[in-house]
């Protein structure tokens, strides 16, 4: 594989490919996928420890979320947007910690002048047509379709991100990088 990479490509044996981290991030869980080209090759999460404030979980999560793009020689980052939930309790205080670890992220990306997308959950749902009437549902529904697809066991939070990561591949399948 050749170090030559130019926007949100890499050029290796097979040419010219996408190397995309994905993650469902949040403030104690964060789920995270790579995708080579279409292909999910390794998915986990980063797990914060109990009682870590804020700042730590910030200072953690961009520290793995770069590590995994150093591992895997990213050349792509999506992420999902935030959103206020009216069903979660303390609703603005959950919302500002996301937007905290958002923001790690967009700045991680911005420095290491990084491509990415931010991909709304109603977006990449709809691409697989994960439904459900309540949240619960759709992260089970999200887990059966990782399961069918990918043939692998995940958490809820992993199949979010391989769910995001397999969104992005597919919009830019088939897209002539030469």
């Amino acid at each position: 594989l050749h170090n030559l990479v130019f926007f949100n490509i890499i050029y290796g044996e097979g040419g010219l490919r996408m190397k995309i981290l994905a993650l469902d991030q949040a403030s104690m869980i964060t789920g995270w996928s790579v995708f080579d080209d279409e292909k999910l090759v390794a998915y986990g999460k980063l797990e914060m420890p109990k009682g870590s404030s804020v700042g730590e979980r910030l200072v953690i999560i961009r520290n793995g979320v770069k590590a995994l793009i150093d591992e895997y020689q990213i050349t792509y980052v999506g992420f999902e947007d935030i959103q206020m939930q009216a069903s979660v309790g303390n609703n603005v205080q959950t919302f500002k910690v996301l937007a905290n670890v958002f923001g790690v992220i967009l700045e991680l990306c911005e420095e290491l002048h990084m491509p990415y997308s931010v991909v709304s959950s109603v977006t990449w749902k709809s691409t697989f047509a994960i439904k459900g009437r309540q949240r619960a549902e759709q992260k089970r529904n999200a887990q059966l379709y990782v399961e069918n697809t990918y043939h692998v066991q995940a958490t809820q939070d992993e199949c979010d991100a391989i769910c995001i990561g397999a969104h992005i591949a597919k919009k830019n399948a088939g897209f002539n990088w030469t």
